[in-house]
């Protein structure tokens, strides 16, 4: 028996010395400075703006996806503990400096056994991507059981954040009829900074349909501006991914599955909404709901979509954080439309505080969506709108008081905030909506995408 047992041991030390068998866990160690990374607790602010909450949400995905480590998080209410990662203004003393950050700026460092993540603005979610793109995921494709990060700063230095030199993903969000005076209406009612003010790139969009140049009618509508979004070609109004000739047009949702790409679409609206049906759909009648979605129901049946989602509402940030994580899975190269249709919808019954929870409702959206690209820095996000409804007008005499001028949707030009690779194309300047379908495509190798006009 003696024998036998010493024969076995035998055997597993020759395996182990031969890599056949683990001589430990089997697990990879990340080593922060010689400490396991796997030992952290994340500690966000107990009074946590959504910035905060949302960059420490997209860095613990981040982790798990790049890493396969699930982070616990608590609030600075919380005990402290021997190893930790400080997100934000946390109370502990670690996260106290005297560094002023600009826009675009941000704090990583280490301090001891704390792992320290600040930034001006949405940028606190640049160095949580940082942390991880640019120390970690480089040695991943290593051979050895131990990653060693000694090289991260031990004082508070201010840092730049940069993002990749090109992009393969597109985020598009539309504020179905937010013009200019609507994210302003929202700012001086409660709302603060409309996040996409702090994105490196802002512009005007115009919004003309075939309609509006040809026919002289006064708006678009949302079925021909999400058209020219989302296939580079202006339409009449009504007409849904088909040109003013009733020809089929490719959309940029399209393109991207054909590419390999997983795609998503969700809206507040129904599913079968004229901004989510430019993406999903091709037919001359907004209308034809039955049509549409037959039509939808064939690429859910075929599995041609990877999420999709109408009529969320309220949940319209969850439902954002759901479907990035499904697309984004792996590694995986995606595109995704995100509507919420109610600031038209409310705006064209002339309901202000509606109005302004919509607008809020939506902001919530885009904070997320910020922070998920600065911790996928290949990634191009879009906020903008398909028309302005209503032609809201401050009203001078009362303060933060508004007026709509019409009930009717406008052809002022809307906004358009953008960040992530290349989106300098947008800052400043006053671009097309088929400019915008004719960018998200390049993320998918087509340069010779939509109309070669220029409107």
């Amino acid at each position: 028996m003696k024998r036998i047992l010493s024969l076995l041991m035998a055997i597993i030390m020759l395996s182990m010395c031969l890599g056949l068998i683990a001589c430990d866990d089997g697990e990879r160690k990340i080593l922060i400075n010689g400490e396991n990374l796997a030992e952290y607790t994340v500690v966000i602010p107990e009074e946590c703006d959504k910035v905060t909450q949302y960059a420490s949400e997209n860095f613990i995905f981040l982790v798990k996806e790049a890493l396969g480590l699930e982070l616990p998080v608590v609030t600075d209410a919380a005990s402290p503990v021997e190893k930790e990662i400080l997100i934000g203004e946390t109370n502990r003393p670690e996260s106290k400096t005297n560094v002023e950050l600009k826009n675009g700026e941000y704090l990583l460092f280490v301090s001891g056994k704390k792992i320290v993540m600040k930034g001006y603005g949405i940028y606190v979610g640049g160095a949580c991507g940082d942390f991880v793109n640019k120390y970690i995921k480089p040695q991943l494709n290593t051979d050895s059981s131990k990653i060693k990060i000694d090289s991260l700063s031990d004082k508070p230095v201010a840092y730049e954040f940069k993002f990749a030199s090109s992009y393969r993903n597109v985020i598009l969000m539309i504020g179905d009829g937010m013009g200019k005076q609507h994210v302003k209406m929202a700012e001086v009612n409660g709302l603060g900074e409309f996040a996409g003010r702090s994105f490196p790139n802002n512009g005007s969009v115009t919004t003309a349909s075939l309609s509006v140049l040809e026919e002289e009618i006064g708006w678009t509508d949302s079925a021909a501006s999400a058209t020219a979004m989302a296939t580079g070609y202006k339409t009449y109004n009504a007409y849904l991914g088909i040109g003013g000739d009733g020809a089929t047009l490719l959309n940029v949702r399209e393109l991207a599955r054909s590419k390999g790409a997983k795609t998503a679409v969700i809206t507040t609206d129904v599913i079968t909404g004229a901004t989510p049906s430019g993406f999903l759909c091709h037919h001359n009648n907004r209308r034809d709901t039955e049509i549409l979605q037959g039509q939808i129901d064939e690429i859910t049946a075929s599995n041609g979509i990877d999420y999709i989602k109408g009529s969320v509402k309220d949940d319209l940030t969850k439902e954002t954080k759901s479907a990035l994580e499904t697309v984004s899975a792996n590694d995986s190269q995606f595109f995704i439309m995100i509507e919420e249709a109610y600031i038209d919808k409310h705006s064209e019954a002339h309901e202000y505080i509606n109005t302004i929870k919509a607008v809020k409702r939506f902001n919530d959206s885009v904070i997320y969506a910020a922070e998920f690209v600065l911790c996928h820095p290949d990634t191009a996000l879009i906020v903008t709108a398909d028309h302005e409804t209503g032609q809201l007008t401050p009203n001078m005499n009362m303060g933060s008081k508004y007026e709509f001028k019409t009930y009717h949707h406008t052809n002022l030009n809307v906004p358009i905030f953008a960040m992530g690779p290349g989106t300098d194309i947008f800052n400043d300047t006053i671009v097309d909506n088929t400019d915008i379908a004719k960018f998200t495509a390049l993320a998918y190798s087509n340069e010779a995408f939509g109309d070669s006009k220029d409107y």
